[in-house]
Order: C-alpha cells, then sequence, then structure tokens
C-alpha cells in the first residue's frame, strides 16, 4: 500500500499543475503588400488582386441619393478604408471588424460600412453604418494556400449564432457601376490592401471628397 500512495502521488502533482486551459493562438494578421501587419485608424486603399488601380470608394447608385454605396472604380485608384479591431493592435483575419472610408462626403452621414438589403436575398454594402451595429460587422479571410499569403476577401459574416454569412463580391447595376454586394450568384472578390502613406506621393490622391 505504502509503494503504490508514493507511485501516485507524483501524478496528483503533475495533474494540479497542469490544470490551467491552454491560451489560444492569435488571430492571423492581414498584412498589406509589403507584408507589414494593417494597422487601426490607418488608412489602406483596397485593390483588386490584378493591378493597383480600380480600388473600392464610394458613389451614388439606385436612387442617386444618399447613403453613398461601396463600388469599384476601374477609372480610380480608390479612396482610403480603415479598419477597427477592438482590443488589438493590428488587423486580423477572421474577426469582427468595423471599415470605414477615411473620407468627406457630401452626405450627412457616417462612412461606416453596413449592409443594406435591396430585394430577396440581395443585400448592397453601403455606408451610414454604425461600430455597434450588426450590419456593420464584416470580416477579412485570407485565401488559402502559401502562395496567396497577400490575398484576401471580405465576408458579411459576424460572429452571432443564426445570422447570414457570405462573400462579398461585385454586382454590376443597370447603368454599369461595379457595387459591391452579397447575394445569390455574387462571386468572391479577391482584394490587396496598400498603405496610403507608403504609396508614391506623385500618385496620391488621398482623402477625396465625394
Amino acid at each position: 500500500m505504502k509503494v503504490a500512495m508514493i507511485q501516485f502521488l507524483p501524478l496528483c502533482i503533475f495533474l494540479l499543475i497542469n490544470t490551467h486551459p491552454l491560451l489560444a493562438a492569435e488571430p492571423e494578421p492581414v498584412v498589406d503588400k509589403q507584408g507589414e501587419p494593417l494597422q487601426p485608424g490607418v488608412g489602406y486603399y483596397v485593390w483588386p488582386l490584378w493591378e493597383d488601380n480600380g480600388g473600392l470608394t464610394l458613389g451614388h447608385t439606385r436612387n442617386k441619393t444618399c447613403p453613398l454605396d461601396v463600388i469599384r472604380d476601374p477609372s480610380f485608384i480608390g479612396s482610403p478604408v480603415t479598419f477597427r479591431a477592438p482590443g488589438l493592435d493590428y488587423i486580423p483575419t477572421e474577426t469582427d471588424l468595423t471599415i470605414d472610408f477615411a473620407v468627406k462626403t457630401t452626405c450627412n452621414e457616417p462612412t461606416i460600412w453596413r449592409l443594406l438589403k435591396e430585394g430577396s436575398g440581395f443585400w448592397f454594402l453601403s455606408t451610414g453604418g454604425d461600430s455597434q451595429s450588426l450590419v456593420s460587422k464584416f470580416k477579412i479571410e485570407r485565401l488559402a494556400g502559401d502562395h496567396a499569403y497577400e490575398i484576401y476577401s471580405f465576408k458579411f459574416c459576424p460572429s452571432q449564432p443564426g445570422v447570414i454569412c457570405a462573400p462579398v463580391g461585385t454586382f454590376v447595376d443597370a447603368d454599369g457601376t461595379k457595387v459591391m454586394a452579397i447575394g445569390d450568384n455574387i462571386e468572391t472578390y479577391y482584394v490587396r490592401f496598400q498603405k496610403v502613406f507608403t504609396y508614391a506621393q506623385e500618385k496620391n490622391p488621398a482623402f477625396s471628397i465625394l
């Protein structure tokens, strides 16, 4: 009996020492074209995968009034966006984010992204959002594979059960405007990020007013 107790005690001590839960790994940072992690509150251009132009910006669509919608303009570098991730000093993948355009507009509304329902099973990416609102929670997802280290996409997928989860893509409206949207037959739109202040100054029309 004494031998059995001597053999059992070290196991008890080991179990007591190892009762602390393992810490979860930190989310993977989103990186820009230079491989640097995106920073909260810093302006970035959101460019299509295949070129350094045609970025995301704001535009009048549908009834041509406010709020402004998130669009792609092939003839324009794009407008800077900023990201917020509560409690983190970098922007992670697969985490609820608030996304905002760092521009002044003629609409007396916030430029925070929100999902705005347009029809059955179809939503536009618009503005006038609220950082506390569920419809203003977006995520950034990295394209799988080592070759796709700087290639990402947006998705609307709030961390709450029972909420729609879908990738953000491009919808071409009646006048040819490329509006960012989610819905049936909307394919994922892949992007890269370019920090505004590291882009060549002669090509930088940052903080344009719409």
